[in-house]
């Protein structure tokens, strides 16, 4: 049995509802899954809806997943994380990994006329796919446009009414495309070895981004991230 996770996070700051981050995408896994289960569709792999805690407090909730579900990691497929509002999905971030740009693109197809999409493949810090990532998981962000997001930020103005109910539909058929797409198609990569995640961080500037939102040390001292 193989897996395929998306995810987004629970958790928000209290200074105002969190309705951009992260209820929206909250909303969009869980009717994802409603929409699948709904229409009868038994794709290839299992597909796993995680909705994670503690994001804001270091990335709490999807690093004991990952501790958690340790037997599983070599059969997860993919992981994605969704957690920039409801900006237009633009694309999304591959890790780092040319052979996941390519089946991202792929898996978009049905949704072409929603797009352009563009795949960034460098690796990013900051919310739900960094355990996965540093386990070797391959792993996606999707990338939004933050026209609306930024100026709400962790702000007391992150209320339900800066919510764009329609573009959160259409980010949902995104998401569901691209998840239904990984959970279905044929696949050329493994779980990398820690090996190549260490040269993942000499070719990036992965390691300085993990220094800035500490947890560089958690991964240097064995705490997070795959041990060989």
């Amino acid at each position: 049995e193989e897996f395929v996770v998306i995810g987004a996070h629970l958790d928000s700051w209290e200074l105002g509802q969190g309705a951009l981050d992260n209820g929206c995408n909250v909303a969009l896994v869980i009717d994802l899954a409603r929409q699948i289960k709904r229409l009868g569709l038994k794709p290839l792999r299992t597909i796993r809806f995680a909705l994670f805690n503690g994001e804001e407090q270091g990335l709490i909730g999807s690093w004991g997943y990952c501790k958690t579900h340790a037997d599983e990691l070599d059969r997860t497929v993919m992981a994605s994380s969704y957690d920039i509002g409801t900006g237009r999905i633009t694309g999304f971030f591959t890790g780092g990994r040319p052979e996941l740009a390519a089946a991202t693109s792929k898996a978009l197809e049905p949704v072409a006329g929603l797009g352009p999409f563009t795949q960034i493949d460098v690796p990013i810090v900051g919310t739900d796919n960094f355990d996965f990532m540093m386990e070797g998981v391959g792993n996606l962000v999707a990338n939004q446009e933050s026209a609306n997001y930024g100026p709400n930020y962790h702000a007391g103005s992150d209320t339900f009414d800066k919510v764009d109910l329609k573009q959160l539909r259409l980010n949902a058929a995104i998401a569901a495309a691209v998840t239904y797409g990984f959970a279905t198609m044929e696949v050329n990569w493994k779980r990398q070895i820690r090996a190549e995640i260490e040269a993942l961080m000499n070719a990036t500037d992965l390691a300085a981004q993990m220094k800035s939102f500490n947890v560089w040390n958690d991964w240097e001292n064995g705490k997070r991230g795959r041990q060989k």
